[in-house]
């Protein structure tokens, strides 16, 4: 889906949307909730933490690991395919990289496969379920397509998320009192998460290719060509904000392009909005006084935008 064109892209997004419903993306809010006290009730008693290791990778595996219906067993080798995929993805990789990670992807394939004809034997209510049984005009999606759809919604699932609630709460950290702020009105939560998806985005870039000759604001681009889009840029664009390098949890008619625009709008935005809200209302409620220890390494990565590790010192409450 993500490197498909309409009509291609249509019928698949109509197909999957039919399964990625708003009822399943809701009946995980329970989940999730849970899942965030019980990841930080095991730290309480513990003043040094490390945010991704020990809340903001384990809550977004769970949640679409369950999501999608991959067993309790199995969630371990997400960490791994999704890093092969990062590499895979990122502009900058070379061929080297790309054949080490090779393996990775082919077993990330070779696994749905399988799991996806454990489920045609025996349907469960998971998304897995949902694709086989869905149908549009007569059309259904064939295994290949499921397959991908699954591997597609594990990293957006997973990477993306990871470096929204890290670099959320991270910003918030450098930012004292907007911290304060937001922990005297929760109401503002909702407002912060669409600032920070605008000031600290998990995607920085993305990439199309021309379809037609054409001239955008003066440049002149040429049918096939590749163009590099900077979604990170674009949400600063001083045309559009006042003081756009400001971080402000109260800014008024937020508009970002971090899931992107169009037809190919972040099919999953509603369990991102869903998942990171809880995240941080419960990081933001039961970190008290949290100071960073350093200052975090941002990847090596020009299209994912996220740290290597947060290290933090806080009480948890």
């Amino acid at each position: 889906m993500l490197f498909r064109d309409a009509p291609d892209h249509t019928r698949l997004r109509k197909l999957v949307n039919k399964a990625f419903t708003p009822r399943m993306v809701d009946k995980l809010r329970p989940l999730i909730e849970e899942l965030a006290d019980e990841l930080l009730n095991t730290r309480q008693g513990e003043n040094e933490h490390e945010l991704i290791r020990d809340f903001s990778y384990y809550l977004p595996v769970a949640v679409i690991a369950e999501l999608i219906g991959v067993p309790k067993e199995d969630r371990g080798y997400f960490r791994k395919w999704a890093d092969a995929f990062v590499t895979f993805i990122d502009f900058n990789t070379d061929m080297k990289e790309l054949e080490a990670v090779s393996d990775d992807i082919k077993d990330s394939g070779e696994y749905f496969r399988s799991l996806i004809q454990k489920r045609r034997a025996e349907p469960q209510d998971d998304l897995i379920s949902g694709l086989i049984a869905v149908e549009e005009s007569g059309d259904v999606l064939n295994e290949d397509e499921m397959v991908a759809t699954c591997l597609l919604l594990m990293i957006a699932g997973h990477e993306t998320t990871v470096n929204l609630i890290t670099n959320g709460y991270y910003t918030l950290v450098k930012h004292p009192e907007q911290l304060k702020l937001l922990q005297n009105d929760l109401s503002l939560i909702p407002n912060a998460f669409e600032e920070i998806l605008r000031y600290e985005p998990p995607v920085l870039m993305t990439s199309r290719v021309v379809s037609d000759d054409l001239e955008f604001y003066g440049q002149y681009f040429k049918k096939a060509e590749e163009v590099m889009l900077v979604l990170g840029a674009a949400n600063r664009d001083p045309r559009l904000y006042d003081n756009p390098h400001e971080f402000d949890i109260t800014r008024k008619n937020i508009k970002h392009l971090s899931f992107a625009s169009g037809p190919h709008f972040c099919l999953g935005a509603p369990l991102a909005r869903l998942e990171a809200q809880i995240a941080l209302e419960k990081l933001v409620t039961r970190f008290k006084e949290p100071l960073l220890s350093e200052e975090p390494q941002w990847r090596h990565n020009i299209v994912f935008r996220g740290f290597k590790a947060l290290h933090l010192k806080a009480e948890v409450i």
